[in-house]
């Protein structure tokens, strides 16, 4: 979901000319665009807003002005990404790390490669019962899943730095004080993503890939590392399952057989591989033919 902000310089001397907005997409920024939707000028009103359902922050985005009975338009405006909305209306957790938008763009990419999109979810205490999810020490809470808080609220007072509370194994939120006595009055409000791999683990994976053999550094492109990143991740994430799930157990009512999954993430890591040898044969071929040399018979 993508959140686009058009603003119309001068609205008096547009709206003269034209009626509407129209919105166009691409994959690529000198990609080839298509027709989206139209959005109406109305008079005196200078900012727009379309939100777009499908749209992901790598798509790009120009607009342009039209009007609908001459059916005269202006050129398109220059290509533009949008923002993705928040999942939360008062976000107020910082981030675990400050990314700029190029790397949230290759981030996003790779969880889409990996199947690993972030989920919300809440974790929610209304102050009448213990907190089950506050540990013995009584300052800190159990998120009981991998994730990272976006919003944190003890007693109607929101946490809103990295240092308090601290986030320890993307799982557990340590403060720097204990929480009310004896637990049962604190109303707890955590909001939080929940991830196989934190942002910041699958950018570690992106910088420590390594090039393909076989292929110079001066071919190596974006995509061979997302590529080779995101086996790493899926070949490190499949090792954990074997150790941790890989055994299938039977009782007398029951059957747990883990096999179906691990086949289907082993199948998505070849698949990759794939994608990846095609990317260096092209590499190795493109550099056949700037290869000299003397022929000796």
């Amino acid at each position: 979901m993508i959140n686009l902000t058009i603003e119309v310089a001068d609205i008096a001397v547009i709206i003269s000319m034209y009626d509407q907005i129209k919105i166009y997409t691409s994959d690529a920024e000198d990609g080839t665009y298509t027709y989206l939707d139209s959005i109406s000028l109305l008079s005196g009103v200078s900012v727009y807003s379309y939100l777009d359902i499908d749209g992901t922050p790598d798509i790009w985005y120009k607009s342009s002005y039209y009007n609908s009975s001459s059916e005269n338009e202006s050129t398109l405006s220059n290509a533009a990404h949008g923002t993705a909305p928040s999942l939360f209306h008062t976000v107020s957790y910082p981030q675990e790390f400050d990314f700029d938008a190029d790397e949230e763009i290759l981030i996003r990419k790779i969880r889409r490669l990996i199947g690993d999109l972030k989920q919300l979810e809440n974790l929610y205490a209304d102050g009448t019962e213990f907190c089950s999810a506050v540990l013995g020490d009584n300052k800190t809470i159990d998120l009981g899943e991998k994730g990272w808080p976006v919003y944190v609220s003890i007693d109607s007072i929101e946490y809103t730095s990295l240092t308090n509370p601290i986030v320890q194994g993307y799982r557990y939120l340590t403060f720097s004080g204990t929480l009310s006595s004896g637990v049962q009055s604190d109303v707890v409000n955590i909001w939080y993503h929940t991830f196989k791999f934190s942002d910041r683990e699958i950018y570690e994976a992106y910088g420590d890939a390594m090039i393909p053999p076989l292929v110079s550094s001066s071919c190596v492109s974006q995509d061979h590392l997302m590529l080779q990143a995101a086996i790493d991740l899926l070949e490190s994430m499949a090792a954990e399952d074997m150790v941790d799930d890989g055994a299938t157990i039977r009782d007398d009512m029951t059957l747990y057989d883990p096999s179906p999954g691990l086949r289907e993430r082993s199948n998505l890591i070849n698949r990759l591989r794939k994608q990846l040898d095609a990317l260096v044969q092209e590499c190795i071929r493109s550099s056949m033919f700037g290869v000299e040399g003397v022929l000796i018979d």
